[in-house]
This record gives C-alpha cells, structure tokens and sequence, in this order.
C-alpha cells in the first residue's frame, strides 16, 4: 500500500515539475516589473509594453492548447508533456544571450505553448495514474508545484544578475526531463491504443505488484464502453450529461482564472512597491507570499480527499469574494479618498493572505481534478483544451486588464470585479457541482449517467 501510494506520488510529482517549470516561466518578469519600466532597464519598455510582455504568454497557451488534445491521443500523453522541457530550457538560454523586446515576445509565447501542453495534459495523466483514493492529493501536486516554481522565481530573481537568473532556472527543465523520462506512460491511454501488455505493465508499477485484475478489468471496461464512439468536440454537448459536466467544468474554470491570482502573482512586487511595509521591503513581502501559496495548496492535498471537492470549493468561492472586496475597499481609500489608512495597513495584509489561503485550499488546486473527473476518457482531451482556452481567455484579461484599469479607474475596482466573480462562481457551485471524491473515473461517469436516465424517466412520468 505504502509503496504504491509512494510510487503514484513519485510520479505525479515527476510530471508536475512541467507545471513548476512554466510556473517559473510564468511569473519570470514578475521580480524585475520595476527594474524593466526603469531607466536602468536591461530591456527598455513602457508599463503598457509590460503588460503586454507578461500577458503575451497567453497567446502561446490559447494556441497550443487544442491541439495539445488531439495530439495527447495520438502520441501519448507522456510523450507530449515530456516535450516541453527542451523547449522551456531554450527560452531560458536565449534570455542570456538576446535582449530585443521583439524576441522577448516570441520567447513568451514558446513559453506559452509549454504552459498549454502542461495545463491541458498533466491532469489528464496525474487522473489517469492516480487511484480514486488517492487522486485529490496526488492532484495538487499540480498547484503546488505551480507555486513551488512561482516562489522559485521570487526568491532567486531580485538577489542575482539578470544573466544569473535566467542560468539558474534553466535547473528545472533539465530536473523535469531527467526525472520524468523514467515514468511510465498512462495505462488508460494504453489500453486505448490496444497496447494491453504495456497498460497492465505500467499499472503494475503503478500499484507496485499488487493485485490489480479488478482495477485493469474495470479500466477496460470503461475504455471499451467510452471509446465506442470517437471523441470529438461533439461528443462534449451530445448528452444531458456531457452538456452539465461541460458547464460544471466551465464554472470552476471561469471562477479560478477570473478570481485575480493570476494578477496578483504577476503584479505583486510592483503592488507592494506601492503599498510596502515598515518591516519588509516589496521583495521581501513577494516572497511571503509565495511561501504561503506553496504551503496552503500543500496542505489542502491532504483535505481534499477527506472533506470532498464540493464543501472546499463553495468555501474557497465564498472566502474570496469576502477578502477580494475589503482588499477592493481599501484601496478606494488609500487612492481615491482623503482619509488616511496607514494605521490600518493590516487590514490589506490579512486581507491578502486570507485571500491567498482560501483561494489555495479549493479554486486552486481542485480545478484540475474536477476538469479530469467531469470529462468522460473520450473527451478529456479536446475538452481539458477547450477548458484551457477559457481559462487562458480569462487569465489574459486578468493581467491585461490590470493595469489598464489600474491607470484608469483605479487598483481598487479590479479587486471588486475579482471579488463578484467569486461570488456568482461559489452561488453555482452550490447548486450544480456534485461530490466526486472517493469515486472512480467510471463510477463517476456512472452516477452522471445514472442522474440523466431518472431526469429523463421523471419527466417521462411528469407528463404522461
């Protein structure tokens, strides 16, 4: 059992380095956002071509993502992620060599593409891998290391030369692709490909040699029946119950990438620039932060298969859209009234790190493992891309958005806009998401199956 259990962490662990290094990709301009709109800028830009720069990114991500499903059924699902550390590691050695603001963007959007293949297939494998005992803990491994990677960045980028810094994170690709090419591939997509004998071989090192007659009989059974008809992007709307997981799915989707964390790990070093403590300078503050993202998506690993997805979800909604519109009010204080909040600093501190807490015990690392359990095997594919597109539409508003209405408006609304969508997202879970932990993949297309026939049967009886 200990084996086991240690062998499917060893694995998701192995595949979620790809997340912390796009991670480190992602929030790689973060710890220089003053330093770049400087005069002594190693890259000369305004703040509107900043934020174009740390948006761009998007744009390879909404790109790679579709196909990154279709070809995820092709090549493998191991195949593919595994791709994105030789790319990911080249961008970090060319920001050594070239300072143009143009290859910068092109450097971006390669970066991007990485992000893409890792955000639409590392849950599908780490799902697949995973027993439904399991999956929620093994799951957050995916934020954590999102984080992990993020804090990464924070520590290393203010305290060393720009050179330095881009040579000491090109450590996390190579790490990634050393480690990631001795796990096996995923015993679903396998089975799919009628390669019996690899799936029950790579199952067996998953489960390490225990009996597993039952679980490989049951993950043929639900290829077989699923794969009967071929995934398509028809296949995500041609049932009640595919339509509801689709929109299940959207809904958390839409709630976590719109809730502002995006912004917030991107724009933090410049927001605390402007609004910084009397004991820790904005870096300083930076790196707290990102020690609490790390620690709170860990530790919500270890609740989520206790608790259930549901319960966290509807708190961690709720609890954001709470600390998002204090942090909202204050700053409509500070900036755009006469009264003078120094004394109350505190309050956008604890505000902050609530926000950070109860948007890492449930909208962070559970959107993945509610993506991978809603979609059926033969659409987890084109529907985890189509999914990505959303939640990457929603991410570039985020940051594009941010400082436009920062320069606008004003700081405080867009917290008050993060703070009302978490507040539609939490109404919509309570009433739409089921619980899931504990379940199987088939058992709980199953129950969404199951759920149809007695709508249908109801109605049948309602109105005969």
């Amino acid at each position: 059992m200990r084996a086991a259990s240690f062998r499917q962490h060893l694995a998701s662990l192995s595949c979620s380095l790809a997340v912390a290094m796009t991670g480190i990709a992602f929030v790689w301009f973060a710890p220089l956002m003053l330093t770049l709109v400087s005069e002594n800028s190693p890259i000369p830009m305004t703040t509107t071509q900043s934020s174009w720069l740390v948006s761009s990114i998007e744009f390879g991500e909404l790109i790679a993502v579709l196909p990154s499903g279709i070809l995820a059924d092709i090549y493998g699902r191991k195949s593919l992620i595994l791709a994105t550390g030789p790319i990911c590691a080249a961008t970090f050695i060319l920001k050594v060599f070239v300072r143009s603001l143009t290859v910068m963007y092109v450097l971006r959007f390669l970066q991007g593409v990485c992000l893409g293949v890792a955000y639409a297939i590392c849950p599908i494998y780490i799902a697949e891998i995973a027993e439904p005992r399991l999956r929620g803990g093994v799951s957050s491994h995916f934020q954590t290391l999102w984080y992990g990677g993020a804090l990464f960045a924070y520590c290393v980028g203010p305290y060393v030369s720009y050179e330095s810094y881009a040579w000491i994170c090109l450590v996390v690709p190579l790490l990634f692709t050393a480690t990631f090419v001795l796990m096996p591939e995923s015993p679903y997509y396998l089975l799919m490909k009628g390669r019996k004998d690899e799936a029950r071989k790579a199952l067996v090192w998953l489960r390490a040699g225990k009996g597993i007659n039952q679980e490989f009989k049951a993950m043929e059974d639900t290829i077989e029946r699923e794969y009967l008809c071929k995934g398509s992007w028809r296949e995500l709307f041609s049932t009640k119950k595919d339509r509801k997981a689709f929109i299940i799915v959207q809904v958390c989707c839409i709630t976590k990438y719109m809730n502002g964390m995006s912004a917030l790990v991107t724009y933090l070093s410049q927001t605390f620039g402007e609004s910084s403590s009397q004991y820790l300078d904005h870096n300083e503050l930076t790196i707290v932060v990102g020690v609490l993202l790390t620690v709170v998506t860990l530790s919500s690993s270890i609740m989520s298969d206790k608790i259930g997805r549901r319960p966290m979800l509807m708190f961690s909604s709720l609890g954001c859209s709470i600390f998002l519109l204090v942090i909202g009010g204050y700053y409509f204080l500070e900036f755009e009234t006469s009264y003078d909040v120094r004394g109350y600093v505190w309050v956008l501190y604890v505000s902050m790190v609530g926000y950070i807490i109860v948007a890492n015990v449930g909208l962070g690392p559970l959107m993945q493992t509610i993506q991978a359990e809603f979609f059926s095997s033969r659409t987890r594919g084109i529907g985890g891309g189509l999914t990505l597109i959303v939640g990457s539409l929603g991410a570039f508003w985020c940051i594009k958005q941010y400082q436009l209405v920062q320069d606008t408006v004003g700081v405080f609304l867009n917290y008050w806009i993060y703070g009302c969508v978490c507040l539609v997202g939490a109404i919509s879970i309570y009433f739409y998401l089921p619980e899931t932990a504990g379940r199987s993949l088939g058992e709980i297309q199953k129950d969404m199956s199951k759920h149809e026939e007695y709508a249908q049967s109801t109605s049948k009886v309602i109105f005969a």
